[in-house]
């Protein structure tokens, strides 16, 4: 009787510790090269979405009369693209001809390398983008007309540089609260746009390590 692919490929875990059932190893390797592939695929899609956004952002605030808040916005966006780039280059050095349970424990280790990157980046980059984007919209001309208007209502406002004090504390609280929560926020978006993708490469690691075992 012949023997299941899961009890081929054990014993061949079991002989030696690299994956040594030639057509499962092929079928392996293939499998996780192709999760990884479409895991970079997703990752350049994302960059390319953020390169759009942060030209159109640069265009429309310059339109709007709102030129600083624009580069500022498109400098910080660009660093975003530039890290990952940097990181996907980074990628693309691990040697495919490893056995693919090696080939996919690099992958997770750079993975993780680069979620804890981003997460770094992101608890300076989202209250940096809501601070620019508020402060932006403050200095505009709408913004000090509405002031203006405030302050000749209750004229004894404490004001810091012409902006109600209390508007200030109140915006530099919330973006230390969106600071700290900037693991979680991040997280969350990381989830809907690759969750698909690190579920099948968690699946694929965890059976290899279990037949392994």
């Amino acid at each position: 009787m012949e023997k299941s692919i899961e009890t081929i490929w054990k014993e061949g875990f079991l002989e030696n510790d690299d994956l040594v059932a030639p057509k499962i190893n092929d079928l392996y390797t293939r499998k996780s090269v192709s999760a990884v592939d479409q895991l970079m695929k997703i990752g350049k899609l994302n960059l390319q979405v953020i390169i759009i956004a942060a030209v159109i952002i640069l265009i429309a605030a310059e339109i709007a009369g709102l030129r600083l808040m624009g580069i500022s916005i498109f400098l910080l966006l660009g660093w975003v693209v530039i890290y990952g780039k940097k990181k996907a280059n980074k990628v693309r050095e691990i040697d495919k001809s490893l056995s693919s349970y090696q080939y996919l424990k690099e992958i997770d280790i750079w993975l993780k390398d680069v979620i804890a990157g981003y997460t770094k980046m992101y608890r300076f980059l989202y209250p940096a983008l809501f601070l620019i984007f508020t402060f932006g919209l403050w200095l505009s001309e709408v913004g000090k007309g509405m002031f203006d208007e405030i302050i000749s209502k209750s004229p004894d406002l404490f004001l810091i540089f012409g902006v109600p004090g209390i508007w200030v504390i109140g915006v530099l609280v919330f973006a230390g609260i969106i600071s700290l929560s900037a693991g979680a926020i991040y997280k969350f978006d990381l989830n809907l746009v690759y969750g698909r993708v690190f579920k099948k490469l968690d699946e694929l690691l965890a059976e290899m390590e279990q037949l392994r075992s």
